[in-house]
């Protein structure tokens, strides 16, 4: 492909990039779309003269250039952006660069190119959004390079791998990753690589955003040394990001590492906490909670507004009671509870909350007033939705279950735990808790609200952006649960954990 530099690098070019360009093959592309927030200056510049400060001149690449700021002082760069407004934008601020305009993994599938340094921002589409055809071709070229990235994965992932690769022996990489590289699972084939890879890997975590408009955090990464291998992390943790100011690093061996599973979200708190939590752990005096319960979801009604009525509806439309279920419909139901009683249904009713769940499954004849209900123009739209129109009755909700307890998916304070005494069923908002034998729902509820087990939601759960915690199944089940609460009074640090990590995702910490 032609190159769309105004004027031509300064070296060549060995696989004639002018094979691999059309300029026509993608339209003007929405920015959020293509993941597109663009980096302040101050960082990129910091960036970029610390991954170049061991070479000069130096072959530089940036494999998402965007308006080319990572690029602006080097001497020889190479960006790459899918984006031709971003490459407009680009040739005009590093004329001197050589700016392509391709998909950056088709690029680095045939370039024979390799670079003193590579930086940038790589571009943060969530996999949802990754297109079909651009994500197989980066988790093909991460697979070539050893690397197995499911298509789970954000993008951020593979442009890493397949841009450090593009490194000559002893280069040097520096990038701005978004704070998923603490916590999500596709993160750690990541990290594996890197630390495999690079002599030293670099972590700076960021509690104050670099992006004021985005929920999402971001951190900033750096390796150098690429063709060795590093025998530890160094991460430092700042408020907020001041390029002249150098952070003070500390250094997490890969033995601790592999500990905490390669998760650095646990590194965010001092060596003191993360030693006393490890400990609690090994010696069998607090056990995950998947060994003392079961979790699963609640169901998909396929319409909520349809299937939850208010109590004042299903009286005005004459749907007899036994075919309506109390429901515990989100986590902030669950909301300053310890059970879900008589007490707090009867509050929810007096309140005329949508609360009661139309239950059809297993009903042998439907009532009038109910057959009525369903054929209204309102079950009439709802009946051709995907879920109820792959499932036979249509109006048959599956998987209505009576749990015993109810544990939060979300929320700023913590996942809360919280009985289930009045027999209540519940969506696949919030998680449903069977309890195990040898343990009481009560003395699950109670350990729950302990300083162990607030710190291990925080530790095993993730930020969703906003203040945030999330717990998805797999990490409620390995949450640390002392049904003897004495282990916080040995450990007091487990209190001051959990408000730390709490402040770095920018949650009340009281």
């Amino acid at each position: 492909m032609s190159t769309l530099d105004l004027a031509e690098p300064s070296y060549p070019d060995p696989v004639a990039d002018a094979a691999f360009d059309d300029i026509h093959a993608y339209p003007s592309p929405d920015e959020k779309r293509l993941g597109a927030y663009y980096t302040p200056q101050g960082v990129a510049e910091a960036l970029t003269q610390w991954a170049t400060s061991d070479a000069t001149p130096c072959d530089v690449l940036d494999p998402s250039c965007g308006d080319g700021r990572f690029l602006v002082g080097v001497e020889r760069g190479t960006g790459i952006d899918i984006d031709v407004r971003a490459v407009e934008q680009a040739l005009t601020r590093v004329p001197t660069a050589c700016i392509i305009h391709t998909d950056f993994f088709s690029w680095a599938e045939r370039t024979e190119r390799r670079f003193d340094a590579v930086v940038g921002n790589p571009p943060f589409i969530r996999y949802q959004s990754f297109t079909a055809e651009m994500r197989e071709r980066a988790l093909a070229v991460c697979a070539q390079r050893g690397v197995a990235l499911t298509g789970l994965s954000s993008s951020w992932a593979p442009f890493i791998v397949a841009a450090v690769s593009l490194l000559r022996d002893g280069g040097s990489a520096a990038f701005v990753v978004p704070s998923e590289i603490g916590h999500a699972v596709y993160a750690r084939p990541v990290l594996e690589f890197l630390l495999a890879r690079f002599a030293r890997v670099e972590v700076i975590a960021i509690r104050q955003k670099l992006f004021p408009n985005l929920s999402e955090d971001c951190w900033l990464l750096r390796a150098a040394g690429w063709g060795g291998t590093a025998v530890a992390l160094h991460i430092a943790r700042v408020e907020t990001f001041e390029p002249d100011v150098p952070p003070s690093f500390e250094e997490v061996g890969i033995v601790e590492l592999r500990a905490w599973n390669l998760r650095l979200r646990p590194l965010l708190l001092s060596p003191d906490v993360r030693a006393a939590y490890l400990e609690a752990a090994a010696s069998g005096r607090a056990v995950r909670f998947g060994s003392l319960a079961r979790l699963g979801i609640g169901y998909v009604s396929g319409g909520n507004a349809f299937f939850h009525l208010r109590p004042s509806e299903a009286s005005r439309l004459g749907i007899p009671r036994h075919l309506l279920r109390l429901a515990v419909r989100s986590s902030r139901d669950l909301q300053g509870l310890e059970d879900v009683d008589d007490a707090v249904v009867g509050d929810w009713l007096a309140r005329d909350r949508a609360v009661l769940l139309l239950d059809l499954k297993h009903a042998e004849a439907l009532p009038p007033a109910v057959q009525e209900y369903l054929d209204s123009a309102a079950g009439r739209a709802v009946r051709n939705g995907y879920k109820c129109r792959n499932r036979s009755p249509w109006y048959g909700v599956p998987d209505v279950t009576v749990p015993d307890a109810f544990l939060s998916v979300m929320s700023s304070r913590g996942p809360r735990l919280v009985a289930n005494s009045a027999g209540a069923v519940c969506t696949n908002s919030v998680h449903a808790v069977s309890v195990l034998g040898g343990v009481s729902v009560r003395s699950l509820v109670g350990a729950w609200s302990s300083a162990i087990t607030e710190l291990s939601c925080e530790l095993q759960g993730h930020s969703l952006g906003g203040g945030l915690l999330k717990l998805e199944p797999k990490e409620a089940r390995e949450v640390l649960v002392s049904i003897d609460r004495r282990i916080d009074e040995s450990h007091p640090v487990f209190a001051s954990g959990a408000r730390e990590l709490r402040r770095w995702r920018n949650a009340h910490a009281s």
